[in-house]
C-alpha cells in the first residue's frame, strides 16, 4: 500500500465565488483553489495515511470551517476541522465520517 492517498474535499454552497481548501498538509498556505462544480467547489489533495490533518475553507476570502464535521480549537483559540485516514477503509473526519471524500455544507 501506499503512503500516500487522495482525498477529495467539497464545499457544497453553490453561492459561493472562489473556494479555497488549506491545512496542515500545505502549511496554512491556501494552496488549493476548489472548482466549481455541479455539486458545488470541489478539490483533491494528497495526504498521508497516518496523518492528523487540520484544515480550513477560504470562502470568498473569509476563513470557514465545515459545521458538519467534527472541529478542534488549537492552543491559539482558533478553531479547524479533523481529517484523518488511518487506512483504507476508515478515513475519518474523528467524529466518525467514512470515506476519503469530504462534504462540506
Amino acid at each position: 500500500m501506499e503512503d500516500m492517498h487522495e482525498a477529495t474535499f467539497l464545499w457544497s454552497a453553490h453561492n459561493s465565488n472562489e473556494v479555497i481548501l488549506t491545512g496542515t498538509f500545505d502549511q496554512w498556505s491556501s494552496s488549493i483553489r476548489l472548482t466549481k462544480t455541479p455539486r458545488g467547489f470541489e478539490g483533491k489533495v494528497k495526504l498521508p495515511w497516518s496523518a492528523r490533518v487540520l484544515y480550513k475553507f477560504v470562502v470568498d476570502g473569509r476563513w470557514r470551517t465545515a459545521q458538519s464535521h467534527a472541529e478542534d480549537t488549537d492552543s491559539l483559540g482558533n478553531v479547524n476541522n479533523i481529517y484523518e485516514c488511518v487506512s483504507f477503509l476508515r478515513c475519518v473526519t474523528v467524529m466518525g465520517f467514512i470515506s476519503a471524500y469530504l462534504l462540506a455544507f
